[in-house]
């Protein structure tokens, strides 16, 4: 049944759903994901039409359609908070794992385990997605290979580049320790910066308001 419903979605639409599932960590194969969401969106579109009809003059079946997609819409930008919330939840705890993976390097562990012994319980669910790193290695995967496949699972572009470097200096030769340290330097530089723009943009708007 599952499948029958799922295979109504546009092919766009359904890699995008996988995206986001992907994203926010949800394991529910996307089939399952689709069929259950329509017919509880279908349930919940029936409950709004019949409970609208008593207050607007308007066809049930306009009501329940446009029940249906509210609801919808409502589970795809719930996916889209979750996937942008996880995202910045991960690029506030990178600089420390960085920091972290350095030290690890520079007392002599190997680039995969200094990654592994990064992780910490207080990182959350970032945690578990640096212990599928490990898992992929103990399978036979190249570590750049885990590490992008990582970077993939989170909706962050500048964990992505963060991989990419390390990926490009592991493939040079370079003093990776240096360029962690650098690099974790950097994001909380970057990050004191954004705080600041937002805070100055906020006492524009205020002012703008008040001006008003």
């Amino acid at each position: 049944m599952y499948q029958l419903i799922a295979a109504l979605y546009p092919a766009k639409l359904k890699l995008k759903f996988q995206q986001l599932l992907g994203y926010c960590g949800i394991q529910t194969p996307l089939v399952r994901y689709l069929g259950f969401t329509t017919i509880i969106s279908i349930i919940a579109g029936v409950l709004f039409g019949l409970l609208l009809r008593i207050f607007l003059d308007f066809p049930l079946l306009v009501l329940i359609i446009g029940g249906f997609f509210l609801f919808q819409g409502t589970v795809f930008t719930w996916l889209v908070l979750t996937a942008d919330a996880r995202a910045r939840f991960v690029e506030t705890l990178l600089p420390d794992a960085l920091q972290l993976m350095a030290s690890n390097l520079r007392a002599g562990l190997t680039v995969d385990r200094a990654l592994l012994l990064a992780a910490r319980p207080e990182f959350g669910a970032f945690k578990e997605d640096i212990n599928q790193v490990g898992k992929e290695l103990a399978t036979g995967k190249e570590l750049s290979e885990a590490l992008m496949n990582l970077s993939a699972r989170i909706k962050s572009e500048r964990l992505k580049k963060t991989f990419q470097l390390i990926v490009s200096a592991m493939a040079s030769g370079g003093e990776l320790a240096n360029l962690l340290e650098q690099t974790a330097n950097n994001l909380r530089q970057q990050k004191l910066i954004e705080q600041r723009i937002r805070a100055n943009v906020l006492v524009y708007v205020i002012f703008i308001f008040s001006a008003i």
